[in-house]
């Protein structure tokens, strides 16, 4: 089976942690069936050559493309011109593989704007089925990224790639749910992001001190983080045996909001660290936290529960998909007393959490195997 993905979202030069969850699916997939991943990035003026990557590991095939583009500094016949462009190119690079591996079976776009036109294009040109994956949390007003904010061609355009889908994959069934209510869609399937469980498990850890952890970009707009650190002054009110540790690149403004309190030594900044790291940090803490405005269905919090960490977080997408009373407690995003509540909760009837169970309760949801095996019967279903 020739299988083509064309993804919105990859890491490349320009953004190298940018829909590392989608390689890592792709990675997934590759194990039981070979497939082509072709990214061409969406960086405007920024290179002034054209770039091309490929990468050859075991049966996945990854195609990073860039082309050169100058402005010419007329703001709306640049914008037309560099569509045109990438659309050109994306179109030629893709009659390139057809050459070379013949006709796929099935085209799979991860992000619908704007690999998703592509795949529309060539779905009709050759007669091929294409499914959409969207792992964005934009489909809510307050995002400040909101899908209601952009642009009516984005809008449009978003709106035909999905109608033309023959299935659309979400990660979590909240947002699945309000693209269903904005679009037609014809078949809907949800399929978590996938987990590494051979980086992240369980290992018993003996701190001292209470060890808290939060991953993320750091995102302010998103993942609130000054509401992170502020429900963490007035915990430590309460209580003053934990630390916070925060994995991600930080901003200078972060960091003198915990000086200025006096818990610099408390909440710990590490910058951003290896894939691997993230895994051995998780496993180093006693519970974990997010406090974001809106999310899909976190990456992080699947692999925290898989080191069997108890989460606190933000009721927002399809977090409450996966914590539950078993593995950690949920509260009102922007409650910062409900934020602090939930932690001193969590610090004072720790021994509650059954952390090999949550561990292995999360491994056998997330693991690629299985995660590789759903996507893969719904080729088969949409081929059949």
């Amino acid at each position: 089976m020739n299988i083509l993905w064309l993804a919105s979202w990859y890491p490349n030069l320009k953004e190298p942690v940018n829909g590392d969850f989608i390689q890592r699916q792709a990675m997934a997939v590759a194990e039981i069936l070979p497939i082509t991943v072709i990214h061409v990035m969406q960086c405007g003026p920024v290179f002034q050559e054209e770039i091309n990557i490929t990468r050859q590991s075991k049966k996945t095939k990854e195609m990073i493309k860039a082309f050169a583009f100058k402005p010419i500094g007329i703001a709306l016949i640049d914008k037309l011109r560099y569509n045109f462009k990438y659309y050109s190119f994306y179109k030629k690079e893709i009659k390139k593989y057809i050459n070379e591996y013949g006709k796929p079976a099935i085209i799979h776009v991860h992000i619908p704007i704007k690999a998703g036109l592509v795949a529309k294009y060539f779905a009709t040109q050759l007669n091929v089925p294409y499914i959409v994956s969207e792992h964005s949390s934009h489909y809510t007003k307050h995002s400040y990224d909101s899908f209601f904010k952009r642009s009516k061609y984005f809008r449009h355009n978003t709106a035909k790639v999905f109608a033309g889908a023959s299935c659309v994959i979400n990660v979590s069934n909240a947002v699945a749910q309000k693209m269903n209510e904005l679009f037609q869609i014809k078949r809907h399937q949800t399929i978590r992001n996938t987990v590494d469980v051979n980086l992240f498990y369980y290992k018993e850890v003996s701190n001292k001190i209470f060890r808290w952890i939060h991953v993320s970009s750091l995102n302010e707009h998103q993942k609130n983080i000054n509401g992170i650190i502020k429900a963490f002054i007035e915990l430590n009110k309460q209580q003053t045996n934990w630390e916070l540790v925060m994995v991600g690149p930080f901003t200078t403004q972060q960091m003198q909001i915990c000086a200025e309190h006096n818990l610099n030594n408390k909440i710990i900044f590490i910058g951003e660290v290896e894939y691997s790291e993230v895994a051995k940090q998780l496993q180093q803490a006693n519970a974990f936290v997010l406090f974001s405005r809106h999310e899909n269905f976190p990456c992080v919090i699947e692999e925290a529960l898989c080191c069997g960490l108890p989460v606190v977080a933000s009721n927002v997408g399809g977090i409450a998909e996966a914590v539950n009373v078993t593995n950690g407690l949920l509260v009102a995003n922007e409650n910062i007393i409900a934020l602090t509540d939930a932690l001193n909760n969590v610090i004072n009837n720790y021994s509650y959490y059954n952390r090999k169970q949550i561990s292995v309760s999360a491994r056998a949801l997330y693991n690629k195997e299985k995660i590789a095996q759903e996507i893969i019967d719904v080729y088969k279903s949409i081929i059949e």
